[in-house]
């Protein structure tokens, strides 16, 4: 993978963050922490930028963030790249009262494999242009991590949604079932709030939503290469649309 799979989260956080209530954003001894006023960890992170491969050092990595947390609003996670760790580090992060919540694999492509089916015909794709797109793609992320939905009542409006980014929302009627935002980070087309309702799934659906939405993308922002944080769930379907595995990492969250 060519593209720094933490720069890139860092990129993408400090982009969707800054767009949320109340951001705050900070870059200082190899060590980047975007807060905001949402409660989730998802959305409230610190990010090391450097390796932490002996205890001692990820001790003070770890230290660092949970210093920084006490200035957030709501709960925060912590990112953190696997190989980049020494082998106890599970036991060493939750000395600081954090625990594995979400592993993911830093995935790009340049070209994307052809789709394996066409796309189902009842399936109506619409971009999002006003609060009620927007809420529906909150909705779908909510439901589909099992979140209560009012943790992402702050992407309910258009704040992410500017003129560089674009959410997409598969409909089926009226009814939202799959959604995907591509945003400008790292100089690709970043890959996030990938959604399907739980219901509606194996049916094509988010993979025909974020086709369209990558192809969108890259003729608005003029690049080709495109990139994503795949969770365990979604990497294969990732890897059958051409995408590439790189970086395995893991978002840490708190264990109470």
């Amino acid at each position: 993978m060519r593209t720094d799979a933490v720069r890139l989260f860092a990129d993408a956080w400090k982009l969707m963050t800054g767009r949320l209530p109340a951001p705050q954003y900070e870059e200082s001894n190899a060590l980047v922490s975007c807060f905001c006023d949402v409660p989730s960890f998802f959305f409230n992170v610190w990010i090391p930028l450097d390796p932490a491969t002996t205890p001692e050092t990820l001790q003070a990595v770890v230290a660092a963030g949970a210093a920084r947390a006490r200035a957030a609003a709501h709960p925060v996670g912590g990112l953190l790249r696997e190989d980049w760790l020494p082998a106890n580090w599970q036991e060493l992060v939750a000395q600081h009262g954090y625990a594995p919540a979400v592993p993911m694999t830093a995935m790009e492509a340049e070209d994307l494999a052809p789709p394996r089916r066409p796309q189902p015909v009842e399936l109506d794709i619409r971009r999002v242009v006003d609060d009620f797109g927007a809420r529906d793609i909150a909705v779908l992320n909510a439901d589909a991590y099992g979140m209560p939905r009012e943790m992402f009542g702050a992407l309910s409006n258009m704040a992410l949604w500017r003129a560089d980014s674009l959410g997409f929302v598969g409909y089926v009627g009226d009814r939202p079932v799959a959604a995907t935002g591509v945003f400008p980070a790292a100089n690709t087309v970043y890959v996030a709030l990938v959604a399907t309702a739980p219901d509606a799934q194996g049916k094509g659906y988010a993979e025909a939503v974020m086709r369209h939405a990558v192809q969108e993308g890259q003729k608005l922002m003029g690049v080709k290469r495109t990139t994503l944080h795949a969770t365990d769930a979604g990497r294969p379907i990732y890897t059958a649309m051409g995408y590439a595995s790189g970086a395995r990492m893991v978002l840490v969250a708190p264990a109470h």
